[in-house]
Parts: C-alpha cells; structure tokens; sequence
C-alpha cells in the first residue's frame, strides 16, 4: 500500500462527492441519465485526483440526437465550453463515436475560467456502438478491472496525482499510461514510472 493511501483515498472521495453535486445542482446528471449514459474512467474505478469525468452510451450513432443532447447541456448554463466531434467523419483521433467535451463551472462563478482551471470540471462524453467500444478498450478495461484493488488504487493515484503537475499532462502523458504501468507492469513508484514511460512512449 502506498504510504499517503489515507489521504489519497479520501482526495478521490471527495471528489466524487463533488462530482455528485455539481451533476445535481447543474442537471447535467439528470440529462446524462435520461439518454442513458453511465459513468466510467477514474469516477467508476475510485481513483479520482482531479475534477475529470467520462461517460458512456452504447448506442446506434445519431448525429441529429447527439447534437439534441450537447444542446442541452449548453442551455443549462453551466458550461464554459462544449465540443461536439462526430468521429466518424473526422479521424483525427481514430477513434471511432460521437463525442462531447465539456468545461463546468457554475454560472454564477465571478472569476474567469481559463481551459487550464483546475477548478472547472472537466466531461468526455462518448456515444458508440457496443462493439466499437469493445474493440477500442473492452479487454484492457477488463484486465485492468481484475487486478484493481486497494493496493493498486492506492499506486495508481499516487502516480496520477505526480502527472497531474506535469506540463505534458494531456499531451503525451496520458492517465491510461498510469493504469498500464500500475495493472500491466507492476509499477509502483514514480521514477520508475517514468523511466518506464519514457521507453514505452518516447518522450523525454
């Protein structure tokens, strides 16, 4: 067990704490659940160490719902930003879906809310077909999911917690990188890490 795993697991508590709370007072929870989205990533696993939430829906893709959907999101008042990609046109990614980022902050929040706030809560809310999110991350989702337990979590969030204060954060380094190396490859500590991460992805 990591030896800040105390405090670690109750920064992933409280964040999913707040999480429930700003999905409630936003509506945006409510409009998640009426299309039939449920939450995955970090919120699913316990191993939140900032205000990021992924959501998923399988679903035969429709643009003209979809973009119905990310219309209301917008109409709540609560988004400082909102991308809708269909990527089934564009490619850019690979990835196959229709997708909507969001950036929360309550409407009546005075300061600016630049794309970096570390205040502003972060969505990725995806649309696919069942068997397209299979073939994307079904087996590693499920490998990752058999050897998750509160050793592991403990690791993973120390290590997501050291890459969150990295300037490549969200560039090259990436949380997925974590889960492999803590699931995958056993590795617990943070040069390790990134020692380990420089070989398998090539950035120093």
């Amino acid at each position: 067990m990591h030896r800040d795993a105390e405090r670690l697991f109750a920064l992933d508590e409280g964040l999913r704490r707040e999480a429930d709370e700003m999905l409630q007072a936003s509506g945006i929870g409510a409009i998640l659940k009426r299309r039939g989205f449920g939450p995955v990533g970090s919120y699913a696993m316990h191993t939140m160490v900032w205000r990021d939430l992924d959501f998923e829906r399988y679903a035969e893709p429709d643009w003209d719902t979809y973009w119905q959907t990310c219309t209301r999101f917008a109409q709540t008042g609560w988004c400082t930003r909102l991308q809708c990609v269909n990527h089934y046109r564009e490619q850019a990614f690979k990835d196959y879906g229709l997708y909507c980022g969001l950036r929360v902050a309550p409407p009546d929040r005075v300061e600016a809310t630049p794309k970096d706030d570390p205040e502003v809560w972060k969505l990725d809310i995806w649309t696919a077909r069942a068997e397209e999110f299979e073939a994307q991350a079904g087996a590693k989702r499920r490998l990752w999911q058999s050897r998750l337990n509160d050793e592991t979590r403990s690791y993973i969030l120390a290590l997501k917690e050291a890459c969150c204060r990295d300037e490549r954060y969200r560039k090259t380094l990436l949380s997925v990188h974590v889960y492999e190396a803590v699931l995958e490859q056993s590795i617990r500590d943070e040069e390790s890490f990134f020692h380990w991460w420089r070989t398998r992805y090539g950035d120093g």
